[in-house]
């Protein structure tokens, strides 16, 4: 077994966390004022309606019409089911501030800002659509029993490459040291995208390859989410990027605006590509915790996949599209952009020795698919195909209906369905939330499981030793509807007995969920389960 397979050591992870120092914390004015302008918005608003008690009978008419009719308008609209029962409830429970809520931030298909986004990639000289490998064929002779899932990716626009090398990584400690190695070999350009960037140890090496890089005449760019970052960054990341020649762009940068923009579509994509021809993608973000340098929620297992070869160029053309929306001036933009130069150089991909399967790379959320979440259709396809197993891991299990439905009808099935997730949650109301989902579950025959020495941060799912998917989509309602994802389809044999066997090692780290136990759960936690289960799209 290669070295970056071995198993970990549960208790050396264990002492090792009980030492570690906490992250220290940077650049908070930007949060706290933006808080403060938010709550005081919301302040104004509270106070007008209570002006309004001088005219009680005719305020009461008035907000029990407008209740009615932002019903009718939630249930005309084409969102998700699950979503709209939220939104209904929070209507009727408290009608005014429930309708106020909803006009801010549950209303409409999608903002202005992110149809923008829809147009500039229609603009694109090289999309993704249309895009030939002349892979689809072999495919579909090796694999008939998967060629559905992969035709639905190819029909959302996302090409089916071979000739692509797959290496997986089940810790973010053991991909970082590769990763860096590789930006050291650079010589046309460099492309990191996080939702994440942490000041820390991990980042502080990363930082002076890319200023090596740079300095060298390396095209260097780096695509990081505003809200991901508001306490990671130190407040002269910017000025001291550009002093080094490094391209810097933060997407949707938050405003203190009431306003879902601002909050719900957030950039959630990790990808880095080194000229073309190696790519990364997972889970993990650019920050210390994730290498398990800090101690911030016990152990983090995260994991992560490498492409060398043909595939990487999806994840080239997704990380040039954000950038192009990241980085729009409506008076100085172009359509003129030429992307050929990014392609990976045809003698690299010849010289891939270990490329036996397949990979195909996509992307999700309301900029790239407004309408639909390929990313979800992606888990049923694969689920809906599973005749043996379909092994999960997920930090948030918070599936709406459709997802629930597919799930237990494969373990009705007699199919082995797995879920693991974290025994130490980072968000509390969430992990009540995923726990909440347990019971329905396990009647229908899932075998749930939590991770003990800390945070599985890991997205993953392996099915019946055919395919895999490795990505950044959390199993929740924000990452299938809301967030910008991205991740990667993988058929190949070697990557996805990898995939496999390092679930089947975390297993031995885990403690199965009793449902009898489960169901014995305390009172106030029952309670708090069901109200949080009823706004759980929301969160």
């Amino acid at each position: 077994m290669a070295d970056n397979k071995k198993k970990y050591d549960i208790e050396a992870l264990r002492r090792q966390s009980r030492r570690r120092p906490k992250r220290r914390k940077a650049n908070l004015r930007k949060l706290i004022i933006a808080i403060i302008l938010m709550a005081a918005q919301l302040g104004l608003i509270i106070w007008a309606l209570y002006a309004m008690n001088a005219f009680a009978i005719s305020s009461y008419i008035f907000f029990q019409i407008a209740a009615v009719l932002a019903e009718i308008r939630i249930v005309l609209n084409r969102k998700n089911p699950s979503y709209k029962i939220a939104w209904i409830t929070a209507v009727m429970l408290v009608p005014v501030l429930g309708i106020i809520f909803y006009e801010m931030w549950g209303r409409g298909r999608n903002p202005k800002r992110v149809k923008k986004g829809v147009h500039i990639i229609s603009e694109m000289t090289v999309p993704l659509y249309g895009h030939v490998t002349g892979a689809d064929e072999s495919f579909a002779a090796e694999y008939p029993e998967l060629e559905r899932t992969s035709r639905f990716l190819r029909k959302a626009g996302f090409p089916l490459y071979g000739g692509t090398e797959v290496r997986y990584y089940e810790l973010a400690d053991r991909l970082f040291p590769e990763l860096i190695g590789e930006l050291k070999k650079a010589e046309k350009f460099i492309f990191l995208e996080f939702f994440i960037l942490s000041e820390g140890s991990l980042w502080r090496e990363v930082l002076s390859v890319l200023k090596e890089k740079a300095a060298e005449g390396v095209d260097v760019r780096i695509l990081y989410d505003d809200f991901g970052c508001l306490t990671c960054l130190p407040k002269d990341f910017e000025a001291e990027t550009k002093k080094h020649g490094i391209k810097t762009a933060a997407f949707n940068k938050v405003k203190p605006i009431v306003n879902n923009f601002y909050l719900n579509y957030r950039n959630h994509q990790k990808i880095c590509v080194i000229d073309g021809n190696i790519g990364y993608t997972g889970g993990m973000n650019l920050a210390d915790e994730y290498v398990n340098t800090v101690d911030a929620f016990g152990h983090w297992k995260d994991s992560g996949v490498r492409l060398a070869g043909a595939g990487v160029w999806s994840f080239t053309v997704m990380f040039l599209q954000m950038w192009e929306y990241a980085t729009y001036n409506k008076k100085k933009h172009s359509t003129d952009t030429d992307y050929s130069g990014y392609m990976p150089d045809a003698a690299f991909c010849r010289g891939i020795k270990n490329a036996s399967g397949y990979v195909q790379p996509f992307a999700d959320g309301p900029l790239t698919t407004p309408d639909e979440t390929e990313a979800e259709y992606l888990y049923m396809q694969v689920i809906n195909s599973a005749a043996r197993y379909v092994y999960i891991t997920t930090p948030y299990l918070v599936p709406d209906n459709e997802m629930l439905t597919s799930i237990k009808i494969a373990a009705r099935s007699g199919v082995d369905v797995r879920i693991i997730t974290p025994g130490i949650p980072d968000k509390k109301y969430v992990y009540l939330v995923t726990n909440s989902f347990y019971g329905e579950l396990m009647r229908a025959g899932v075998k749930i499981y939590e991770y003990e020495p800390g945070f599985i941060h890991a997205k993953n799912m392996v099915c019946d030793d055919k395919s895999a998917i490795v990505g950044t989509v959390n199993m929740d309602f924000r990452s299938f509807y809301l967030h910008f994802e991205n991740g990667v389809w993988i058929c190949d044999e070697d990557a996805v007995r990898d995939i496999k066997e390092d679930y089947i090692s975390t297993l031995g780290y885990c403690r199965k969920i009793d449902p009898d136990e489960w169901e014995r759960r305390p009172l106030k936690v029952k309670f708090a389960q069901s109200v949080l289960k009823l706004i759980a799209p929301l969160l």
